[in-house]
């Protein structure tokens, strides 16, 4: 518990402090919840690459991974931080790669096909 007041200078002061809690902060079936207790270690993250290269969805592997360990809360990070894993693979795959692919595509389209037609207008910027 704190208590604070504003003194007459109108700057705030703890007035008193007291450290033990009188309540559990949080339910012990709830701590693999905490972000101090997730973590994708580097194992996991090859075992995670390895399935959604096999085919299977992120769900999927992330399912797949709880069953093994016996739950959701014996693997060690929640299915969001799994999703949020994954979209990071896929974003350092795409980094400006598939855009280049996609635009080099077209363009050889467009000199092999007589009745192919695109505009492009392409906004460079330096960041």
């Amino acid at each position: 518990m704190m208590r604070i007041k504003r003194n007459n200078d109108g700057v705030y002061e703890v007035v008193k402090h007291i450290e033990k809690h009188n309540h559990p902060l949080t339910r012990t079936e709830w701590s693999h919840l905490h972000r101090s207790e997730r973590s994708i270690t580097d194992e996991k993250a090859k075992a995670i690459e390895e399935m959604l290269s096999s085919g299977l969805k992120p769900t999927q592997s992330f399912r797949y991974m709880a069953y093994n360990v016996g739950g959701e809360e014996n693997v060690g990070h929640t299915l969001k931080d799994h999703m949020n894993f994954v979209n990071r693979l896929k974003m350092n795959n795409i980094e400006g790669g598939d855009a280049a692919s996609v635009i080099d595509m077209i363009q050889d389209q467009d000199e092999e096909e007589d009745g192919f037609f695109f505009k492009d207008t392409f906004i460079y910027l330096n960041i």
